[in-house]
């Protein structure tokens, strides 16, 4: 577990790749199990238990669609497993590095330097999804980052659409 974690981590620092991830449905269902437990307590901080249950399963379906989708026009659908490891498992462990920064901005919106680290973290986290698929397709890191972008962009739409904000109280 800690050879994984270590694994995780140099791949957050772009050391590694999603290659180099042993291919193993354990390390897939451990990687959903840590994504589940990490953004579960993320979200809670922000609605009720039932709301973060769907939307923890709508953020699974995504991944999972965005990992097969991109593979399978790459025609390279046979490196899901390591590419669906590394994409949910960078974000479990980037999602455990948040929760103080989100504590901390649920406690004070207003604290800036809370602001910036939640910004850099959503920074990293773009470039770690960048750097795992242009691993997985062999693309340019160009190429790769627009189709990141156009991830995230329709992952956010699906989810305000699926999930929308609740107002203000009046």
């Amino acid at each position: 577990m800690y050879a994984y974690l270590q694994l995780l981590l140099n791949i957050c620092l772009f050391k590694k790749g999603p290659e180099d991830i042993p291919y193993s449905l354990l390390l897939f269902r451990l990687s959903i199990i840590g994504f589940v437990i990490f953004n579960y307590l993320l979200i809670n901080l922000s609605t009720d238990a039932l709301q973060t249950i769907l939307q923890l399963g709508v953020e699974l379906i995504i991944v999972i669609g965005f990992t097969t989708l991109v593979l399978s026009f790459s025609h390279k659908l046979k490196r899901f497993l390591q590419t669906a490891c590394a994409l949910i498992g960078t974000d479990a462990l980037l999602s455990f590095f948040a929760m103080p920064v989100l504590a901390t901005l649920s406690l004070d919106s207003n604290n800036i330097l809370a602001f910036f680290a939640m910004l850099a973290l959503i920074l990293w986290n773009w470039l770690v999804t960048v750097h795992i698929i242009r691993h997985a397709i062999n693309a340019s890191f160009s190429f790769a980052a627009g189709i990141v972008f156009l991830y995230i962009f329709s992952a956010y739409q699906i989810m305000a659409i699926l999930f929308p904000a609740v107002g203000p109280a009046t």
